[in-house]
């Protein structure tokens, strides 16, 4: 199916659905605060420099209740009347800029590489992006050629946010809001190589976004085939574990793979992500599809309304 079409379709579909309201739909009064519950999507590049697309999604988006959308700012940011334009549909508005594409291979980055990225970070909040998302913010998972502990790691990564910081808070306000992505698995395990970890990110950013696609969960038969629970689990071990007041909000997987242990139909398996983060002490989801295929994330999300609480004994296999 053609793109353009399946954006079509999915605009009829949304616009024909009544619109319950839910938790993810409770707004603040300015889209430059996070809302109380996040419920968004991911937009790459291509969807950013095609106009139309761009409009279409950001309409089917607003129809369809939900509140924010995670952006791409390398290579080709979107321009000021795109984020105008999400802003007046009520969309809170998130910059993501990735740090080191495959994970950080040597025990410091080189200056134009970092100089490059505090550019990218300088624009969003010129162009009003009230939070950062920094991605890719950690070292390489495996294949490294030097030897570093877990605390110089945790130390290193946490001294590249600072100097993000620094370097860019003559474009970004102070009110900027700080937050990174990390590993599904960091939240489960107290040290990790790639120099993530929930303790030491929480004291230094306002919120964490873990990657908690099932389908990642490589050997682990449980959270493979538990697409709620592994939601559920990865929040609120994360909130547990971070400072008090930092965000956790789900990377949930809205790709098409791994989806048959489960047992659920595609459009299911990501419906039952939104319910564990809904159901879990976060604060939210964003889905992740790299294509900017949404029209089984937007039927997901409509049945997702519907349902306020799922049957947890049928859902949650890890308990």
């Amino acid at each position: 199916m053609k793109p353009l079409f399946s954006f079509l379709l999915l605009f009829v579909f949304v616009s024909c659905q009544s619109i319950s309201q839910t938790k993810g739909q409770e707004r603040s009064g300015s889209v430059n605060e996070p809302p109380e519950f996040i419920e968004g999507l991911y937009i790459n590049t291509k969807t950013i420099r095609d106009k139309k697309r761009w409009t279409l999604l950001f309409q089917v988006m607003k129809d369809a209740g939900m509140n924010t959308a995670v952006v791409d700012m390398q290579p080709h940011p979107p321009t000021p009347e795109q984020v105008a334009e999400a802003k007046t549909l009520g969309i809170y508005m998130v910059a993501r800029v990735v740090n080191f594409e495959g994970g950080l291979t040597e025990k410091t980055p080189n200056t134009s590489l970092m100089a490059s990225i505090q550019k990218s970070i300088r624009k969003a909040c010129e162009l009003g992006f009230p939070e950062i998302q920094l991605d890719y913010i950690r070292y390489a998972d495996g294949g490294t050629n030097f030897s570093m502990s877990y605390e110089k790691r945790y130390e290193s990564i946490l001294g590249i946010i600072k100097d993000h910081k620094e370097k860019t808070k003559s474009s970004c306000p102070s009110g900027t809001k700080w937050t990174a992505d990390v590993f599904g698995r960091v939240p489960f395990i107290e040290n990790d190589v790639i120099g993530q970890k929930v303790e030491p990110f929480s004291e230094e950013l306002d919120g964490l976004y873990p990657m908690l696609y099932p389908s990642h969960f490589y050997g682990l038969t449980k959270r493979v085939a538990d697409p709620y629970g592994t939601i559920k689990d990865g929040l609120d071990l994360t909130v547990k574990r971070a400072k008090q007041g930092t965000k956790a909000i789900a990377w949930v997987q809205g790709f098409n793979m791994m989806v048959g242990p489960s047992k659920l139909t595609y459009t299911d398996y990501i419906k039952v992500q939104m319910q564990g983060a809904r159901d879990s002490q976060g604060h939210g989801f964003i889905v992740w599809n790299a294509g900017n295929e949404y029209l089984e994330t937007m039927n997901a999300y409509e049945k997702y309304k519907k349902e306020p609480t799922p049957n947890q004994n049928n859902q949650t296999k890890n308990e």
